[in-house]
């Protein structure tokens, strides 16, 4: 995903996390509501360090 703020550029991956359906926890207007659980097995991928300008100065960021 590309992403721009005040002209500058940058790239983002979104990490995918695997979900499954669960039980139906009740209803909001007529409509079933569920629970959805993520997958323990995946374990969360450490965001990359990015160098971000804001008003002239320089800062490091993880995205």
């Amino acid at each position: 995903m590309q992403l721009r703020f005040l002209g500058a550029e940058y790239a983002c991956q979104w990490p995918s996390i695997e979900t499954r359906e669960g039980e139906v926890v009740g209803k909001y207007r007529g409509v079933a509501w569920s629970a959805r659980h993520h997958s323990p097995t995946v374990a969360a991928k450490a965001s990359t360090p990015v160098t971000l300008h804001f008003m002239g100065r320089s800062y490091q960021a993880h995205v």
